[in-house]
């Protein structure tokens, strides 16, 4: 019997065959199991073998997330912004070969943590590496200090991953400074995993760790789905045209594309992103988080919706912006059968929100609840290709669609060991897993995919997370700004669900009273003589110190005073007074200082005009000024060739003025 035959006999007789490794498995009823089953498959298990390893190497497609994050990479490569990691400290003995040989089941047993990539006539495809060689290293680092340590950790998160290389795109670093003390790292491609599989790989991890040093063999569910089938699920549909209304229901939303973030930035922004980010922890007192949650109920919505709700109030009032879209992802799992199998399934949902005027918070928070429930009935459609079927203009300095993310994770339990900024335990805390005490051990992942990320989870009562920032653009006074007046928003929705919700404070007391009191208090005696006699004085004190300073020239202040009452004499001659106008067209220079002073010192009072400006609105302000006399430079005077006053030009007056 040929290979294709008996597998066409066992699939009528509902038995399941697969590879895990290089082991043959099977999985029957049990009026299917007889002696010539069972001979059948010896008979024919290394062809079965061979069979199931040729499919494995056989190149798949790519979902439509992953071929975004390839063709990202084409454009960034050595970037590292796609990297998903773990860290903690193991604070007991641990057995490097007994992780080792956990980590090399994994790898078996979930094949995405062997896919390699590769393009073919300029389309990426992507296949599974028979082998389950592991890129685990235990490192040596009995020598090193707190500051080395922390270094070489986060040099090896930050190290970029090659997509068109055949090197793994996961890798396990065992840093062991102490007999009984080491820090774990796990990292891997966004492209080949998403959170969810972080979290699933920690928890079998310290299931098969604990197995393998106990003598037994690991023992966990099959899986009866791979991601190879989800990703040739996905294609299939989307190519069949089964998810065209979910894509017209995106394209109605963007008709109109979204505007561009508006934040509080200090710097503009650069031609091209380089993932340039950073972090800062906040938390959220389980107090807040009480009284949110009886408003939540209140108000018929999520925790979730509540807390995205303020998110996005506080992007609408630091950016004035009534409309903007926020993006937050989704497990992508709605099919319970892929819950165990490791990843990138995750798919952004890009949510826009409008904030009028007379809004109040309660029904600003009611329309986030229907934006998340509606963009959720249609979430099967990848965004990736949103993106690309709405044909945005491409900015490559910022994100496409949306620049602000918002992402909130239930606990699972890998997620008990620690909260996202390594703040949740102190750390002296420990927790069992797999027979190891774990710590935390903070490693601030940001890695500047959007200009502002907001993370949190639940860590007790409390709420615990980060604000991730583009640091090109972004400063970490910002950041710790902005997670304040969130946190003053979230503590004011109570009391303000009736108000309008363009009233929402954002300065919490402290600040406000440094704001308007404390950096206000500029009370100060104003001096007795006004500015021309204090600069008068300061010449009879220092005459031959320097006032004036431009480029290669300087003015002491016995010339300033020289100058200054020189030129105000002309001017008293020419019938400068009390009450008179006179303009002051001139380029920066030590003269325009001069000028000025000597328009004061003659009673008068002078006009600027800025010689950059447009001629038609120079022509506006003399025109309405109506000031008699106009100081200038000789560069300058053919802008006020029609004038109606005296035009004076500074150089023609030097010998008259001396």
């Amino acid at each position: 019997m040929s290979v294709q035959g008996l597998l066409r006999d066992l699939a009528d007789n509902r038995v399941e065959l697969w590879l895990e490794g290089d082991k043959l498995r099977y999985r029957a009823p049990k009026q299917a199991i007889n002696e010539a089953l069972l001979d059948a498959l010896k008979s024919h298990k290394q062809a079965l073998i061979e069979h199931f390893q040729t499919l494995q190497r056989e190149p798949f497609v790519l979902t439509y997330g992953q071929r975004a994050l390839w063709f990202l990479h084409q454009t960034a490569p050595d970037s590292a912004a796609y990297n998903v990691a773990f860290s903690a400290r193991i604070l007991s003995a641990v057995d490097p070969e007994r992780l080792r040989q956990a980590l090399r089941y994994l790898a078996e047993r979930h094949p995405a943590l062997r896919l390699r990539f590769q393009a073919q006539d300029g389309e990426p495809r992507q296949f599974i590496d028979p082998g389950a060689s592991i890129d685990f290293q235990h490192i040596d680092a009995s020598g090193w200090d707190e500051p080395t340590l922390s270094r070489e950790v986060a040099g090896s998160y930050a190290e970029p991953f090659d997509l068109n290389d055949s090197q793994p795109l996961f890798r396990v670093r065992l840093f062991q400074y102490a007999p009984r003390q080491s820090v774990l790292l796990l990292v891997f491609h966004h492209i080949i995993g998403d959170g969810w599989s972080l979290w699933l790989l920690l928890d079998e991890l310290a299931q098969v760790y604990s197995a393998l040093v106990a003598g037994r063999e690991p023992d966990l569910p099959r899986l009866s789905l791979s991601y190879r089938q989800y990703a040739e699920t996905q294609v299939a549909e989307v190519e069949s045209g089964t998810l065209e209304a979910d894509w017209r229901y995106w394209r109605d939303k963007f008709v109109q594309a979204p505007p561009l973030l508006n934040l509080p930035t200090k710097r503009p922004f650069p031609a091209r992103r380089n993932y340039r980010g950073a972090s800062y922890p906040l938390r959220i007192d389980s107090r807040t988080v009480s009284a949110l949650r009886a408003l939540a109920v209140e108000l018929d919505v999520t925790l979730y919706v509540l807390l995205l709700a303020a998110y996005q109030l506080l992007l609408h009032r630091c950016g004035g912006q009534q409309r903007l879209c926020v993006g937050t992802p989704l497990a992508g799992r709605d099919d319970d059968r892929y819950a165990g199998v490791v990843g990138y399934f995750v798919n952004p949902l890009p949510l826009l929100s409008e904030l009028t005027v007379g809004q109040t918070v309660a029904d600003f928070v009611r329309a986030c609840r229907r934006e998340v429930l509606s963009a959720m009935a249609h979430q099967a459609f990848p965004l990736a290709l949103i993106i690309e079927r709405l044909a945005l203009s491409r900015d490559t300095s910022r994100p496409p669609l949306f620049q602000a993310a918002f992402v909130f994770q239930q606990l699972q339990k890998a997620q008990l060991l620690l909260d996202a900024s390594g703040s949740g335990r102190t750390a002296g805390q420990t927790v069992d897993w797999g027979g190891l005490a774990l710590a935390p051990y903070a490693l601030f992942q940001q890695e500047g995919q959007f200009d502002l990320s907001l993370e949190l989870m639940e860590a007790g009562g409390d709420l615990v997370g980060s604000l991730k920032f583009n640091s090109e653009v972004l400063d970490a006074d910002d950041a710790q700004r902005l997670a304040d007046y969130y946190q003053t928003v979230l503590q004011s929705f109570p009391e303000f669900q009736d108000k309008p919700a363009v009233l929402l404070p954002l300065l919490n007391a402290d600040y406000r009273r440094q704001l308007l009191a404390d950096w206000n208090a500029t009370d100060y005696p104003y001096p007795d003589a006004l500015i021309p006699e204090l600069l008068s004085r300061q010449a009879q004190r220092t005459p031959a110190a320097v006032a004036l300073v431009f480029e290669q020239r300087q003015l002491t202040y016995d010339e300033l005073e020289r100058r200054s009452n020189q030129l105000a004499h002309y001017l008293i001659s020419q019938g400068v007074g009390t009450e008179s106008l006179v303009a002051v067209c001139m380029e920066r220079c030590l003269e325009l200082v001069v000028s000025l002073h000597a328009i004061v010192k003659a009673g008068a009072a002078y006009v600027p005009l800025d010689p950059d400006y447009p001629q038609e609105r120079l022509d506006y302000m003399i025109a309405n000024a109506g000031a008699g006399w106009c100081l200038t430079q000789q560069a300058l005077a053919g802008k006020l060739q029609d004038y109606p006053g005296q035009v004076l030009v500074i150089e023609a007056l030097q010998t008259e003025l001396a």
